[in-house]
């Protein structure tokens, strides 16, 4: 047994949960566009915080426990279809993957729904706007769903119940588990990349501690 999610991301994790449930079961009423909306300013607020955390938080929430990893992403879902991926204290690499999609996808989604919402407000193009919302949405959708069929899968898999996992925080297959190796198989273009984007957070954190 081993405390691995922080109140945090837990709190995160759910919370978008409800406010994504809500924007897409209102995304077709006229009545209910302002719930939609701020259902929708909401998900953008916690995908922004979630990403401060990646950069800022340490253990297995940090971005960097879990580099993005396409080739190591298909190879252990090819491993899971033949039930011999082994299990991961944090993020395995598939799920790694899918949750930067996740976080991109439900940016570009808030981002063009806030330029829907606000029609001809720097971008006079409302057509090209209601399709990057339309199929962003949607592909947010089947990223999510494919996540859950992940999940459940590997709870399956490892006899670890991972939802159970997300309230509590505890998950209890680690005793065999691979720990996060951020440094394997990780081009240097990716961690150039998460050291220019993390600068300005560490900043920022290098203030803070100073006040």
């Amino acid at each position: 047994m081993r405390y691995v999610w922080d109140p945090f991301v837990r709190i995160f994790h759910w919370s978008l949960v409800i406010a994504f449930g809500i924007a897409f079961y209102t995304h077709e009423s006229e009545w209910d566009r302002i719930t939609h909306t701020n259902a929708g300013y909401v998900a953008g607020g916690l995908l922004v915080s979630r990403i401060f955390w990646g950069f800022l938080c340490t253990g297995y929430a940090k971005f960097k426990s879990f580099p993005p990893n396409p080739e190591g992403a298909v190879r252990y879902a090819w491993n899971t279809l033949q039930g011999r991926a082994k299990p991961f204290v944090g993020h395995n690499p598939a799920g790694s993957l899918v949750i930067y999609l996740l976080l991109a996808l439900g940016l570009t989604t808030v981002i063009s729904g806030f330029f829907v919402f606000n029609d001809g407000w720097l971008f006079d193009a409302p057509d090209l706007l209601h399709a990057i919302h339309f199929y962003s949405a949607w592909c947010w959708l089947g990223l999510v769903c494919i996540h859950v069929l992940g999940v459940i899968t590997e709870s399956i898999l490892h006899k670890d119940n991972l939802i159970v996992s997300m309230f509590t925080g505890v998950k209890y297959d680690v005793n065999e588990s691979t720990e996060p190796k951020n440094q394997e198989n990780v081009s240097r273009e990716t961690h150039r990349i998460f050291a220019v984007f993390g600068l300005p957070y560490r900043v920022l954190l290098r203030l803070f501690n100073k006040k």
